[in-house]
């Protein structure tokens, strides 16, 4: 494992005799939350794992998820975003994009294991990954809009793909969060975890896709069935950086912004 200072640790499970890599967002304190160098070490550490995968042909899967039990990742940092302008806005949504997008060209099974809180851009990194497991306490949102933004790391193509444009255009509008078995009902997630650890029932889950599927098969049924996915995501995902960076310049950005750091009400302008 890597130095605990870091924001992202990495580490190897031994599962049914193959390779198991586990990632977890290390920002406990901060509920996990995403800054620049948690997006750039995502980029950095799938593009190593893809390298890890071409050397070593029994590293199998990844599960990813969040330090402590409150939050898998409660939201990009508001903390780091709020000073930003347009450049800078449209620089951070291409980097969540590309760390993102990386996670679906990987040849393996890549599994969210959910605790607590997946928001925002937390529920944007979860859908990055082929799967989504969560504890029946998890709870999920894209709330950017009460702060006078949009999702910018790819909840515009992800999230609208999953649940339909109309469904998730209620839960973009409204802030509403979802419990975990909404979000199962409503197809955003795969399983709810009613007892015991995420991680290691996604590990169980992963024990029968080792001893039971080849691996050469896994990665083109994975390469074949993101194909047109893929496609829609890049379109979108480009319209999404520009609309993000320009709603950096609005009013309303920087009255939702202040508004949840001084914790009061906004109030918009449409501007």
């Amino acid at each position: 494992m890597t130095n605990s200072a870091e924001v992202l640790l990495v580490e190897t499970r031994e599962v049914a005799g193959a390779l198991v890599e586990v990632w977890t967002v290390n920002r406990e304190k901060n509920l996990n939350a995403l800054n620049t160098a948690v997006l750039k070490r995502v980029h950095e550490e799938t593009q190593k794992l893809g390298q890890r995968i071409s050397n070593n042909k029994n590293i199998r899967a990844l599960v990813i998820r969040g330090a402590g039990e409150k939050a898998f990742v409660a939201g990009a940092d508001i903390t780091e975003m709020v000073n930003f302008g347009e450049s800078e806005a449209k620089v951070f949504s291409k980097l969540g994009h590309a760390g993102f997008g990386a996670l679906e060209e990987l040849p393996i099974p890549v599994i969210a294991a959910v605790e607590g809180f997946a928001l925002g851009g937390g529920l944007e990194l979860a859908m990055g990954c082929d799967m989504i497991f969560a504890s029946k306490k998890s709870k999920f949102g894209q709330p950017e809009a009460t702060l006078g933004l949009i999702p910018g790391f790819g909840a515009t193509a992800r999230f609208v793909e999953k649940l339909g444009r109309s469904k998730a255009l209620e839960f973009f509008y409204s802030n509403a969060m979802m419990s975990a078995e909404e979000a199962l009902k409503y197809g955003l997630i795969e399983r709810v975890i009613e007892e015991g650890s995420v991680l290691e029932a996604a590990l169980d889950y992963l024990k029968i896709v080792i001893t039971k599927s080849g691996p050469v098969a896994v990665a083109e049924v994975k390469r074949i069935a993101t194909l047109l996915h893929a496609e829609r995501v890049a379109h979108v995902c480009h319209e999404e950086a520009e609309a993000f960076g320009k709603i950096f310049m609005t009013e309303d950005k920087a009255e939702g912004v202040a508004a949840f750091l001084e914790k009061r009400a906004p109030l918009f302008k449409g501007k």
